[in-house]
Parts: C-alpha cells; sequence; structure tokens
C-alpha cells in the first residue's frame, strides 16, 4: 500500500507541480534548449555528412515510405500521451490500460504496413520501396512500448532526464547512419539510423522512468481519456495527410530524384526551426494544462510562449531565405544546388508557420480537441486542392501553392482556435508584430551585405551577413522603452515562466 502511494505520488500526483511551476519552468527550458541545441548540431553534421554520401535519390526512395507509414503510424498513440499530460487527475489502471491499447494498436499498425508494401511498390512503382517497410513496420511496433513511459516524464515536468534521452538518441543515432552511410549503404544508412533511434529511446525511457503497467485492461476507466485523444488523433490524422500531400505527389508524378531534393530542403530548413520550438512547445504544453483554470495566468504564460517564438523563429527563418544558395551549398553540397530555390520559397512560407501553429496548443490545453479536429478537416482540404493544382507546374508550383495556403489561413485559423480561449487576437498579434517587422529590415540588411560581397567565400559570406543581420536586428529593439522592456524580457529566460 505504501508502495502504491510512492508510484501514484512520483507519476501521477501533479498538485506539487503548481506549487513550484516558476523554478520547474525555468530549470525545464533551460534543460530542453540545452537538448534542442545538441540535438540540432548533431543532426546538422548529420544533415552535412549524409548529403555527401546519400544520392538525392536515396532519399527520395526513404521519403517514399515514410510519407505513407507516417500517415498510418498517427492512429498508434491516438492522441493518449496529449490526454495523459493534459488531464488532472489519472491513475494506475488508466495509464497501464492506455499502455495495452497502445501496444495493440502499434501492432496492428505494423500489420496494416506490412501489407501496404506490395502496394507501395505497385503505386510508385519502385521495388526496393518492399523491404523498407517492411524494416519500418517493426521499428514502429517497438516504438509503441515507450509512448506512455514518455507522456508521464512531460507530466511530471521531468525535463532534465528527457533531454539526456533526447542527447544521447540524437548522437547515438547519428553515428549509426554516418557509419552506414560510409560504409556504402546509401538509403539504408537512413532507414538504419531511424529504427536505432526508435530502440535507443524506448530502452533509455523504460530506464529513467520506473513505472510499469500492470496486467489490466479497462476501457470503461478511459473513456473520457480516449475521447479526449480521439480529436487530438484525428487533427494530427488529416494535418499528416495534408502536410505529407506534396510529397506523394511528388514522388508519384515527378520520380524519387525530385522527391528526394524538395524532402530533403524542406528537412533542412525545418530542422532549426523544429528544433527551437520543440523545447518551448514541451514545457508549454504540461504548464498550460495546469494553467487551464485560470485564465489570467493561462493568458500571461502563452503570451510569453508565442513571443519568445516569434522572436528567435521569424529572423531566423527569413536568413536562411536570404542565403538560400549558400546554405545548401555548405550544408548538402554542390549536387544540392538546384533545390536552393526551393528551399528559398519554402522559408517564405514558413516564416509565419510557426507562431501560427501555436494555436493548436491552445485548443489542445483547453480541452477543445473536437475544434481541434474539425479545423484540421477544413486545413487539409484546403491544402491538398492547393497541391493538386501546384503539382501542374512541378515542384516549384507545390512550393508556391504551400505558401499560399499557409498566409491564406492565418486569420481563419487565428478566428477558430482562439475563439472562447483566454487568448484573442489582437493578443497574438501585437506578440507577433515587433519581431516581424524587426526580421523583415534586418534581413533586407543581410540582403545588402549578401550583394555588397557576393564575391566572398559561402561560410564568410554567411557569417559576416547573419551577423550584421543579427546586430541591425538586436539594435532595433532598442528604438523604444517599450520594445526594450520586450527584449529584455527574452534576455531573462523567465519571460517564458509565470510571474507569481
Amino acid at each position: 500500500m505504501v508502495e502504491a502511494r510512492k508510484v501514484y505520488r512520483r507519476w501521477f500526483d501533479t498538485d506539487h507541480l503548481t506549487g513550484n511551476l516558476k523554478k520547474r519552468s525555468v530549470k525545464g527550458g533551460v534543460n530542453t534548449v540545452f537538448a534542442q541545441l545538441f540535438s540540432f548540431g548533431t543532426h546538422m553534421i548529420s544533415t552535412a555528412v549524409m548529403a555527401r554520401l546519400v544520392s538525392p535519390e536515396g532519399f527520395g526512395v526513404v521519403a517514399m515510405v515514410t510519407a505513407i507509414t507516417g500517415f498510418v503510424v498517427i492512429f498508434k498513440d491516438l492522441g493518449f500521451s496529449s490526454a495523459v499530460i493534459q488531464n488532472k487527475f489519472v491513475t494506475q489502471k488508466q495509464i497501464s490500460t492506455l499502455f495495452w491499447l497502445n501496444i495493440m494498436f502499434s501492432f496492428v499498425i505494423s500489420l496494416i504496413i506490412l501489407a501496404l508494401a506490395p502496394v507501395m511498390v505497385s503505386f510508385y512503382g519502385e521495388p526496393r520501396l518492399f523491404n523498407i517497410t517492411l524494416a519500418f513496420a517493426f521499428s514502429i511496433f517497438f516504438g509503441g512500448f515507450s509512448l506512455q513511459h514518455n507522456a508521464l516524464m512531460k507530466r511530471q515536468m521531468r525535463f532534465k532526464q528527457l533531454s539526456s534521452v533526447r542527447m544521447l538518441n540524437a548522437a547515438a543515432s547519428v553515428l549509426i547512419g554516418v557509419v552506414l552511410a560510409w560504409m556504402g549503404f546509401d538509403y539504408w544508412a537512413i532507414v538504419g539510423a531511424t529504427i536505432a533511434q526508435t530502440a535507443l529511446n524506448v530502452i533509455q525511457l523504460w530506464t529513467v522512468c520506473n513505472w510499469r503497467p500492470n496486467l489490466v485492461f479497462d476501457v470503461a476507466r478511459v473513456r473520457h481519456l480516449v475521447r479526449f485523444g480521439a480529436g487530438v488523433t484525428g487533427f494530427d490524422l488529416v494535418n499528416y495527410f495534408s502536410r505529407n500531400a506534396d510529397n506523394v505527389l511528388i514522388g508519384r508524378f515527378i520520380g524519387a530524384t525530385a522527391l528526394g531534393l524538395y524532402s530533403k530542403s524542406y528537412q533542412l530548413l525545418m530542422l532549426p526551426i523544429t528544433q527551437l520550438r520543440g523545447p518551448l512547445t514541451t514545457v508549454a504544453l504540461p504548464a498550460l494544462s495546469t494553467l487551464q483554470r485560470d485564465p489570467k495566468k493561462y493568458a500571461e504564460f502563452y503570451r510569453r510562449y508565442v513571443f519568445i517564438l516569434a522572436f528567435f523563429s521569424m529572423p531566423l527563418v527569413a536568413y536562411l531565405a536570404v542565403f538560400s544558395e549558400e546554405v545548401i551549398l555548405l550544408v548538402l553540397g554542390e549536387a544540392w544546388i538546384d533545390v536552393a530555390y526551393i528551399f528559398e520559397l519554402l522559408a517564405f512560407a514558413s516564416f509565419i508557420q510557426p507562431v501560427a501553429g501555436s494555436t493548436g496548443l491552445v485548443m489542445i490545453t483547453t480541452g477543445q480537441t473536437k475544434r481541434y479536429f474539425i479545423w484540421g478537416v477544413i486545413s487539409a482540404i484546403v491544402t491538398v486542392l492547393g497541391y493538386l493544382v501546384g503539382i501542374n507546374w512541378g515542384i516549384t508550383g507545390i512550393a508556391v501553392s504551400y505558401i499560399v495556403v499557409n498566409y491564406t489561413l492565418l486569420f481563419p485559423a487565428l478566428h477558430w482556435s482562439l475563439k472562447g480561449s483566454p487568448v484573442s487576437i489582437s493578443m497574438f498579434l501585437a506578440e507577433i508584430q515587433y519581431p516581424l517587422l524587426f526580421s523583415i529590415i534586418s534581413a533586407a540588411a543581410c540582403w545588402s551585405t549578401k550583394n555588397f560581397f557576393g564575391n566572398w567565400p559561402d561560410l564568410l559570406l554567411v557569417a559576416v551577413g547573419c551577423s550584421i543581420g543579427s546586430l541591425v536586428y538586436l539594435s532595433l529593439w532598442f528604438v523604444s522603452k517599450h520594445t526594450q522592456n520586450k527584449f529584455k524580457g527574452v534576455m531573462e529566460i523567465k519571460s517564458l515562466i509565470l510571474n507569481k
């Protein structure tokens, strides 16, 4: 009985978090940011090396498989992890039931993916996809064993341990991938690195999280969690479909090489954005869920979260757009230079994406998963229609349609997502206005530098250009007392925590 209470206190009770949320948020943010920086560094090294050892066609072949298998994998979690984090009260029987549900669905999904192997070979006309699909099917099943452990760790805001797991996984999987690529395994190096990361993640999470499931399966106890998860899963499902429809269309109608060029340029662009957004969202999800009954504190936390996201992501994407050719040459190499203009177009589309995507966090943490799902359907329909039109002009048409859809849906998304929440559209716009304006001005300084010193070596040009752009960007924050105060909030990590 005593042991049961200890387990409950350690993994299920969250009352002890609210009393010290400020300190935990700071520590969580620092640990997670450090882990993301480490992960970003290892992935950049991996990207630079792998792009020179694996052909664009090899990346395209793997992307053909993941565009389809990733769509099916969404059903594995069914939104249970978000439900566990968001709900205030959970029990051992509930989490155990969710664990076995995850295992069951992971197994079923693995079988579905195995059955899809010959279908994908026929659809793409690419026989190499068969064995790749079999390998991913095994990885997907094994990955289901760590979902609830990961959710419980986040629920308890144990970000330091999660950060250690993430860093070790990143380093080990990158090393495995690079070694396999160097040995001449081509696209199998990408597959091997992915499978290794999944396996290492399961092993480590079971090591750092000593929670173990009971042999119980009581669906009645988890119905409300399943309902919550259904909305999240529904959104993830349609969102994934819309976000990967471009890969499917390019792979089907243009080919593996074109898909490799397109998908790798998109991944390179999203890598720094994801590494930035990841730690902030990891901290914000449990924190906002804890504050959902306190509208004032909820709004304050979100306001600071979206401001920091805009402060860092907007200038970053703007600089990547300006130095698209140089970045492609430095990271991917000359074999990928033809995709530089696609990288630039995608960067323009992604300028607003990180902050616009934060509205989904509001719907999840306030329990509005039905509304979340409905918006996912609307967004998916518009996005896919855009891709179907754009494919007529090849990968350029796809990239342009991505730009048009992103900006067309911005204000409808804000209206739908924030209505009835503690966050308002005016609050959202107020928090991003200065980062947006200052990023554009500083990007212009980068562009001027690039044109003035255009004959410099790529690395020196990017370093000097981004330094000048950053100097301009930071200087602009001192044009008024109001912007100075906003900047001070960024310099003190406390801008992502609550004022007590």
